[in-house]
């Protein structure tokens, strides 16, 4: 009984393990810590930006503030292969691309 417990024990931290690291790192909820954080002046401020897998793609929202206080949201579907995807709610851009770089860095 010991040893059976053991095995199932092992096996399921073995799945965890494996699941972790299967993860991109990208995805998840970024929160802003505006202390620590740096910016140009007018610049908007991302205050939280969600990344989570849809199909084959990521959507991306973000949810910001305006050069002049006002609250945004916006959102983009994508892949990160540097074609142009639409973005909806961003009265900026119609469109954006993002290019993968490595497990932490994308470019846009």
């Amino acid at each position: 009984m010991k040893v059976r417990m053991i095995v199932l024990t092992l096996a399921l931290c073995l799945a965890g393990v494996s699941m972790g690291f299967a993860q991109d790192a990208f995805m998840g909820v970024w929160k802003l810590k505006e202390a620590k954080s740096e910016f140009s002046p007018g610049a908007p401020k991302n205050t939280t930006v969600v990344y989570e897998a849809e199909g084959d793609k990521v959507k991306v929202t973000v949810d910001s503030v305006s050069s002049d206080g006002k609250p945004t949201h916006y959102e983009w579907i994508g892949k990160f292969d540097g074609k142009e995807y639409p973005v909806t709610g961003d009265p900026l851009s119609d469109s954006r691309s993002y290019t993968k770089i490595d497990d932490h860095i994308l470019s846009s």
